[in-house]
């Protein structure tokens, strides 16, 4: 048995944008069809450290038959490690034949966990974004925000992208960034001055409080609520704004009622019921409306699942044996 081995520097190399686009858009309509199966994971926690911030390890799984393959992909989240200048989140991604159960991937996960949560906001997007939507405010100035634009060019003709960041260095550093890849970036020092009258809002920070008002939002918004890590005591995005929300769209309704904080909180203040949450793949397949007029605020909550993962991972597999890149393992005869 052999096993391809990628570091997330070759993963940047093979991801294509339109190809991953698509792997993911096929996903997720799989999981609507009921043809793929996406359980909700369950954290382990130390038993002696249940504090907010306490490290936790995810393990999220997938089965996508279609594609005859499963995934495990291991999340180990430890937030404290901010604090000593260490990654949050670090993730390993192992791929499998669901026919002879062989493991053909192994995959960093940094590289695969950012284009794949970038790349399904733009599918999200792409659905519920009012026609000619053009104004992006980007609160976060991080790699993953870096990572939204690029991907948000992909799906919308943009006029201006606006960033926001508690740092306004490095929020002015990421607005350089992307001027120089050719988007129309500004930064700003005032998150509201970002949020006001833009027509697509991401929420992209760790943040354990909200950092975006309901007052904030234009009629006809939409907001991707993306940079809580999945763990309940996270919360970017009040209920004030699900409350608001014409539709409220999640990537998969068992994990965003497990490991999202702003879902969670927003059914507990009652701003939003169970029964109101639509899958994203629900609506890519006509079983759920999107957006139905072009007035209403949308809202799509992601928390990342296993199945976006593995259709990531399988994207750039193919891409790799085609390239040969990678190092091949051998484990057994």
């Amino acid at each position: 048995m052999t096993t391809r081995v990628l570091t997330s520097e070759q993963v940047e190399g093979l991801v294509e944008p339109a190809g991953l686009l698509a792997s993911l858009d096929q996903a997720h309509r799989w999981l609507a069809a009921g043809l793929a199966v996406q359980p909700a994971p369950h954290a382990l926690r130390a038993p002696d450290d249940r504090t907010a911030d306490g490290p936790a390890v995810v393990p999220m799984t997938s089965f996508a038959p279609e594609l005859g393959l499963f995934a495990i992909k291991v999340l180990a989240d430890r937030p404290r490690n901010r604090a000593a200048g260490l990654p949050a989140q670090r993730s390993t991604i192992s791929v499998y034949s669901a026919e002879t159960g062989e493991c053909v991937g192994l995959l960093d996960g940094r590289a695969v966990t950012r284009l794949r949560t970038a790349a399904v906001t733009a599918l999200a997007t792409r659905a519920l974004a009012r026609p000619g939507a053009g104004t992006v405010a980007l609160l976060g100035a991080g790699a993953l925000a870096r990572e939204h634009a690029l991907a948000l060019a992909q799906v919308l003709d943009l006029d201006e992208v606006r960033v926001w960041s508690r740092s306004a260095t490095r929020g002015a550093e990421l607005a350089d960034s992307l001027q120089a890849a050719g988007l129309p970036a500004v930064s700003t020092v005032d998150a509201r001055a970002a949020v006001d009258g833009a027509d697509v809002v991401c929420t992209l920070t760790p943040a354990e409080a909200p950092i975006l008002r309901a007052g904030w939002l234009s009629p006809g918004t939409h907001v991707n609520a993306v940079g809580s890590p999945p763990r309940p005591e996270f919360s970017e995005v009040p209920p004030e704004v699900f409350a608001r929300a014409a539709v409220t769209v999640v990537d998969a309704r068992a994990v965003a009622l497990t490991d999202s904080g702003n879902v969670r909180n927003a059914i507990a203040a009652g701003a939003l019921r169970e029964a109101d949450l639509v899958e994203l793949g629900e609506v890519l397949v006509g079983h759920a409306p999107g957006r139905t007029d072009a007035s209403g605020v949308t809202v799509f909550n992601s928390v990342g699942i296993g199945l976006q993962d593995l259709a990531a991972a399988d994207h750039v597999l193919r891409r790799a044996a085609q390239a040969e890149a990678g190092t091949m393992v051998r484990t057994r005869a």
